[in-house]
């Protein structure tokens, strides 16, 4: 087949228009570097390793942009690139960050674990649930959490006394504040403890 017309697009990207067959998208850079130009003749497999090598490079970029915005999991910028390129693709570039260390789970979790714990004030399983939503191994969940430092009740208690402290003083607003305490992810016991170091009474039922 031949390449009828190359015209620039958005996002440094050329759309190449092919005799017979629908129009793709090439990043600038991989079809600069080819040895492909307007007129050109590409067979079905030069174009497909084309495509793939244009695949490859814009997930590359991608990748680190977002890395120069925040951190992230492999499994998070693994998800993040599947706009880019295919799972496989997507896969490799992750990879290949992991291995020249600019992507480390190890060292995100525990990062993250931290902010939420002393940041967020939230409980052990709560920051469970987050590291797990990010694609965080169980072995490794277990680790970074059974590291961070104080129990779930000085978390509820930091909680009341930061932002709850004037919401104690009648049985309905104590409820309220349970309530908001256990979706937050706090067991009743964590709960009750750190009602009781803040003099709460016990509701009866």
């Amino acid at each position: 087949m031949k390449i009828i017309a190359v015209s620039r697009r958005r996002r440094r990207l050329y759309l190449l228009t092919l005799e017979g067959g629908d129009p793709i998208e090439v990043d600038v850079g991989t079809f600069d570097e080819s040895p492909y130009r307007e007129g050109c003749d590409i067979t079905e497999e030069q174009l497909n390793t084309l495509l793939a090598t244009s695949q490859r490079n814009r997930a590359k970029e991608r990748a680190l942009y977002l890395l120069g915005l925040r951190d992230y999991s492999c499994h998070e910028l693994e998800q993040k690139l599947y706009t880019e390129a295919t799972p496989e693709i997507a896969a490799s570039v992750v990879e290949r960050l992991r291995e020249v260390g600019l992507l480390d789970d190890e060292r995100y979790a525990a990062c993250l674990a931290r902010s939420l714990s002393e940041g967020k004030h939230y409980p052990r399983r709560r920051i469970e649930q987050e590291l797990r939503r990010r694609g965080i191994s169980g072995v490794l969940i277990q680790a970074v959490v059974f590291d961070l430092e104080g129990e779930d009740f000085e978390q509820a208690l930091a909680l009341l006394q930061k932002k709850y402290y004037n919401k104690l003083n009648d049985p309905d607003s104590r409820r309220r504040v349970i309530a908001a305490l256990a979706r937050r992810g706090f067991s009743y016991g964590a709960i009750r403890r750190a009602m009781d170091e803040m003099g709460a009474p016990e509701d009866e039922e």
